[in-house]
């Protein structure tokens, strides 16, 4: 009987020793996926911050003058720079997916690499 357990007990480190090799070359893509992750909510937040910003300045702007075309004026110019900034961000953006594009690129050749 203490044979037969040796021998499940065996089997059954085998089997966890072959599901831990098999599962090992996904670890760098997890470790890319959180790094990205990460960056993007980040990013989230940043932007979400400019909206934020944006959104309470064009409240207020109405309440800086009486004359119309002042605050209109005023309104445009910050339009004007709040596109600016979201274009900023959208680079900001297309950077992060060049740079996890990379990394993800580097990480299916390590894996790869590790099966021959």
């Amino acid at each position: 009987m203490i044979n037969l357990t040796d021998n499940m007990n065996d089997q059954f480190k085998q089997m966890m020793d072959m599901q831990t090799r098999g599962l090992e070359p996904l670890r760098v893509f997890a470790s890319v996926a959180v790094e990205a992750a990460e960056k993007i909510a980040r990013q989230n937040y940043a932007v979400a911050g400019d909206v934020l910003e944006f959104s309470a300045k064009q409240a207020n702007l109405p309440l800086s003058s009486e004359n119309l075309t002042d605050v209109a004026s005023a309104q445009m110019a910050e339009n004007n720079a709040f596109v600016e900034l979201m274009n900023g961000r959208a680079t900001e953006y297309a950077d992060m997916a060049q740079q996890f594009n990379s990394k993800v690129r580097e990480a299916a050749e390590t894996v790869s690499a590790s099966f021959k």
